[in-house]
């Protein structure tokens, strides 16, 4: 629709009566909805906007008088277009073209096929001779065309669209600008040059081009102009409707008696929709009334404070608050996304789909990197609405380092050029301390709680005499900040950051604005007692933001020119590189390093050590470390070349400045020590940004069949071996050595003296009563309870004969009548000790590998004759459980042998099990970790499932062999129980203790059995990272690199690294790892693979896992 009257419109009235009064009225609607409804310039479609924002519009509406046009169809349409047409009469769109053509001999450039049929048609024999009578050549002409599809379509338009301004012109008396253009350029050449439009669809160009796709969009609504007025017409009452709901919550709003909860509005201007994100807009009365229109505008220089929910700032004597609400919100659909900015919100939605940010969110908030700039922009958008004046200081918590003000500075910085950042504690001090008691070395401490950390920074007085003469009133000192000492880290709740407005949930419940809870009180004297602070004059406790400091810092510092008012100790600053094969860190800041915070100046630090580029890496990637923390900044050096990579490694001298202020203030230039390639310029590089959802994860050696049980290949030889016949061999071995079964016996007469040997022993021979054989008989093969001398010449006797060497003895000698039954041998300390060593060394090997992967003697392809054999075997061994007199150690050996049976394991074996979990200790984590398997038996979840109701160290280790016991024991984890392994694993982790030291050069069992916890929990780690490959969505996605425990646990990686490189034991692991390191690269193989694998490195792609090695477990 045009206005009153429009072309629109007296078409329709050409073709239908229509009444005039709702004629007016659908103006007046479209007229009210595009004063409320801001257009997308591009697609030209209504966007969505925040509900306070949509009501004040609203309310703001008044009718046009009498005679105005109004904003409908065709206004939309001319809009739309407006600023495309401007530009497209400057400058169409032209391509290059070919004709044929008359043209005089010395013009023609070019001839084709048809320039010399031409010529061959004219008498002459030679050229001279045809052009002799008519020097003119048919020829080629190239030119530059604008009668292109695209130019045709913008003709057209023009056309029709300077038909209806011309019609609109008419009813008001008033001309359109753009009427004038179009009708100028109609008249045009070029415009006469340009073909008629043929219906043809729209090539690339109409459909991307930015200024003829608007061209395009305003076409095909011109189309249907007269189809959407006689709708507009036909649905005049829903629209009536749809006004009046509005225009009812814009009054309710208006009144400021009821306070409304923000959310965001769709438009659709074709149908008149107006649709809030939910169907009903929440409200509640409140007792004292709303203060609207509260915008303020300030042109002087102020310090403003972001680091609270509402920010605080000073133009004058006094400090305020920022007007209104002050957040960003991101709401999140099925197949929307919407963010807005709130800043006259009453009250917010805190909802699952809904990310709220606050000023304060800037510094401390986790959330997305693309959240926080968004906001950040939408943050310092209204503060530069607000703040006209160029000069800002802002507040920064002395708890963040430069890196992580990197959002809010970036954009401030855009915002307003004279953007200063300045420390709370410096901004408390000017505004607290009275400098006539201060003195050279005066120290003191400003002791400040924002976003939940606690942090006290430590102030030095220095003199400067320049100063004194400058700034009398400072009596010539200034101050030297220290680092600051983190005393408490604790997250702030999740309402915290609301506690400046009225808040509803997503069960419609609402809760009113929260009083922040201040922080404990400090005791001064403890603090004087901690190493990191030392001793103090005195404290400042920051209560209340000192943005009046740091606007009377701003008016010191204006007099003092170019003097600072302080100075900055910036804390060491240290990058993870590889060196001497182990990654270490390199200093970059040394402690103590004093910098000047002066905007626009940069100071130079010296970085004394070269640092080694190694050779063959596309490019260099190094993680930020701050202090002594063990955990990174997020942060890393990147650097990339043209040269990358080397052909060998190079030593580059460092140069680095530190910008106070600047969007980058750390400067690392890197400097070939031999000119090998040119300087490059170290980029700082979020480590966080990247979210990666398929992460690589580790793989499971493929299972061993029965079959293949037969023919194990020895290691470092070409032999194999049969496990099979090994166990069954092994078992009769151990029979042997635990009971002594009765053998036959033979009877004797001794028939000679006894007589000593060389040893001072005694022997004799005897004659067997029916073979008449010498056999012969030592005193120390006498059965306990006889002696020698008991048996003389002529004596009967009998004993168990033994046959060597063609030569036989008697063995266990007695009387004639000597009878023995079958019974336990005793064991003493040394032979218990002796029969577990033999029970590991023959059994453990084969029984391990042979039910591995969840094989079971049930199996079909299990050989038949092995299966009737270790049924046998399984009684035997739970018969020895059950013998009375068997050392519990040689007991504990073969209750590990039958957990390694797991689910073919007997029912007296499993309540023995029972037993142990109701206990609550586990004698052996890993044999129990064997009888888990694949949790295919009931007893099994039994077990798992006690286990889980409390995650101890124990728990772990168990779950650390179950793990690599069975490909498929991973995925009977769902991800509640995940979660709750990995929260236990990295508190595990953290609390790994440095490697013990020797108490003497022989005593290294302490730290074997350090480096063998160690390296069970990081076997663990490294198998619950194959649910990256689970078929649920939600295990899947717990280990993913960008998830925050996957982050915790990498750095709990890095720090174990640090310790196993300070201890001097071995990391011996049983997942056999091949993986290619970089050159000189001595970091243990399965700390470099969690570390790949835990940053989605790519390299971690390569990694191949051979094999499960039992060897610790023989």
């Amino acid at each position: 629709m045009t206005s009153e009257r429009l072309s629109s419109f007296d078409s329709v009235r050409r073709n239908v009566a229509q009444d005039s009064a709702a004629i007016s009225e659908v103006l007046e609607q479209s007229d009210w909805f595009c004063h409320a409804a801001d257009f997308d310039p591009r697609s030209g479609q209504a966007l969505p906007q925040s509900l306070s924002v949509f009501l004040a519009r609203v309310a703001g509406y008044s009718p046009p008088e009498a005679g105005s046009p109004c904003r409908d169809r065709l206004w939309r349409i001319t809009e739309h277009c407006r600023a495309a047409v401007d530009r497209l009469v400057r400058g169409l769109n032209e391509a290059p073209c070919r004709e044929q053509a008359l043209l005089p001999a010395h013009a023609v450039r070019e001839l084709d096929a048809t320039s010399f049929i031409k010529l061959s048609n004219r008498p002459g024999r030679n050229l001279r001779e045809k052009l002799a009578g008519n020097p003119y050549l048919q020829g080629v002409r190239r030119f530059q065309s604008v009668d292109l599809p695209e130019n045709r379509l913008f003709k057209a338009c023009m056309v029709r669209l300077a038909q209806h301004l011309e019609l609109c012109g008419a009813r008001h008396d008033r001309q359109d600008d753009l009427l004038v253009t179009i009708l100028s350029w109609l008249r045009s050449g070029e415009a006469r040059d340009i073909g008629n439009w043929e219906n043809l669809p729209p090539n690339n160009t109409l459909l991307s081009h930015r200024d003829y796709r608007r061209v395009w969009d305003a076409w095909r609504w011109m189309q249907t102009l007269e189809d959407d007025t006689a709708r507009d017409l036909s649905e005049v009452h829903a629209r009536r409707q749809t006004r009046h709901r509005w225009i009812t919550y814009s009054r309710i709003w208006s009144e400021g008696r009821h306070c409304l909860a923000d959310m965001p509005i769709f438009f659709d201007f074709d149908t008149f929709e107006i649709r809030p994100w939910f169907n009903s807009v929440a409200m509640q009365s409140v007792p004292e009334k709303i203060k609207r229109d509260t915008r303020i505008e300030v042109r002087i220089p102020v310090c403003v404070d972001l680091a609270t929910s509402l920010p605080r700032y000073a133009a004058g004597k006094t400090a305020r608050y920022l007007p209104g609400s002050f957040l960003w919100q991101q709401w999140q659909g099925e197949n929307t996304e919407v963010a807005l900015d709130l800043f006259t919100s009453d009250a917010i939605y805190r909802h699952p789909q809904v990310t709220t940010l606050f000023p304060t969110d800037l510094f401390f908030s986790k959330a997305a990197p693309e959240h926080l700039d968004r906001a950040a922009r939408a943050f310092t958008s209204r503060l530069h609405e607000v703040f006209r004046s160029d000069t800002l200081i802002w507040l920064v918590p002395d708890a963040l380092s430069d890196f992580e003000l990197d959002v809010t500075r970036r954009n401030l910085n855009a915002r307003f050029q004279g953007a200063v950042p300045l420390p709370r504690s410096i901004a408390a001090a000017v505004q607290r301390v009275d400098y006539s008691k201060v003195n050279a070395g005066f120290p003191i401490v400003v002791i400040d709680n924002v976003g939940g950390t606690t942090c006290v920074t430590r102030l030095v007085a220095r003199f400067d005499p320049a100063l004194k003469d400058k700034l009398p009133e400072t009596r010539g000192f200034y101050w030297e900040r220290h680092p600051p000492v983190i005393l408490s880290d604790t997250p702030a709740q999740e309402s915290e950051p609301g506690c400046a407005i009225t808040s509803i949930d997503d069960q419609d419940q609402w809760h009113p604005p929260a009083v922040p809870a201040r922080p404990a009180s400090l005791d001064t004297s403890m603090l004087k007692q901690d190493p990191r602070i030392g001793g103090f004059a005195f404290s400042i406790i920051v209560t209340d933001s000192p943005v009046s400091g740091g606007l009377h810092f701003h008016a010191l510092q204006q007099r003092a020119g170019e003097i600072p008012l302080w100075r900055d100790q910036i804390p060491e600053l240290t990058i993870k590189a590889l060196k001497d094969g182990r990654q270490q860190r390199f200093q970059l800041v040394s402690r103590g390093t004093t910098v000047t915070p002066i905007r626009g100046r940069p100071v130079r630090i010296e970085v004394k050590e070269d640092f080694t580029l190694p050779a063959k890496r596309p490019f260099y990637q190094f993680p930020l470390f701050l202090g002594d923390s063990s955990e990174d900044l997020g942060y890393s050096a990147r650097l990339d070349s043209s040269a990358f990579p080397l052909e060998e490694s190079v030593d580059c001298a460092l140069h680095l400045t530190f910008e106070y202020g600047a969007d980058d203030p750390y400067q690392l230039t890197f400097i070939p020590r031999n000119g090998a390639f040119a300087h490059v310029r170290a980029t700082w590089r979020r480590t966080r940004d990247l979210v990666v959802t398929d992460a690589p994860a580790p793989e499971y050696p493929a299972p061993m069949a029965w079959a293949d049980l037969r023919h194990v290949p020895k290691p470092g030889s070409s032999e194999t071996t049969d496990l099979l016949d090994w166990i069954t061999r092994a078992i009769a071995r151990l029979d042997q050595d635990i009971y002594i079964r009765p053998r036959a016996r033979t009877k004797a007469v001794i028939c000679r003296e006894w007589r000593p040997d060389k040893n001072g022993g005694y022997f004799t021979f005897a004659t067997t009563n029916t073979t008449q054989e010498r056999v012969f008989v030592h005193q120390k093969n006498i059965l306990d309870g006889h002696a020698y001398t008991d048996f003389n010449v002529g004596d009967s006797i009998s004993f168990e004969r033994h046959e060597q060497d063609g030569k036989c003895s008697g063995r266990r000698v007695a009387g004639e009548h000597h009878e023995e039954v079958q019974r336990l041998k005793r064991f003493d300390e040394t032979t218990s000790k002796d029969l577990v060593t033999q029970i590991r060394k023959s059994l453990y090997y084969p029984v391990i590998q042979t039910w591995r992967d969840g094989r079971s003697i049930d199996d079909a392809d299990c050989p038949g004759v092995f299966a009737e054999a270790a049924r046998i075997h399984i009684d035997y061994l739970v018969s020895l459980l059950a013998e009375d007199d068997l050392p519990a150690s040689v007991k504990n050996a073969i209750f590990v042998l039958m957990c390694c049976m797991h689910k073919d394991a007997p029912s007296t074996f499993i309540q023995h099990l029972a037993r142990e979990l109701e206990k609550g200790s586990f004698r052996n984590p890993q044999a129990i970790g064997f009888a888990l398997g694949r949790l295919d038996e009931p007893w099994q979840r039994a077990l798992f499932s006690g286990l889980m109701r409390n995650i101890t160290e124990s728990v772990l280790r168990i779950f650390a062999c179950a793990i690599w016991r069975d490909r498929h024991f991973v995925e009977q984890f769902d991800s509640a129980q995940m979660t709750m392994v990995l929260t236990s694993l990295n508190v595990a982790l953290g609390q790994i203790n440095p490697c013990p030291r020797k108490k003497s050069a022989k005593d290294d069992r302490a730290a074997v059995n350090w480096m063998r916890a160690t390296t069970e929990l990081l076997e663990l780690l490294l198998g619950v990272l194959r649910t990256r490959e689970a078929a649920d969505v939600r295990l899947r996605m717990l280990l993913q690199p960008h998830q925050q425990i996957t982050k915790a646990l990498a750095r709990r990686v890095e720090r174990v690294s640090e310790l196993v490189e300070e201890s001097t034991a071995i990391l011996s692991c049983r997942v056999q790892i091949n993986i290619e390191k970089p050159d000189g690269d001595h970091t243990p193989d399965l700390l470099f693979a969690l570390r790949l694998y835990l940053t989605g490195d790519d390299g971690a792609n390569a990694i191949h896992i051979s094999r499960i090695s039992d060897s610790q477990d023989e």
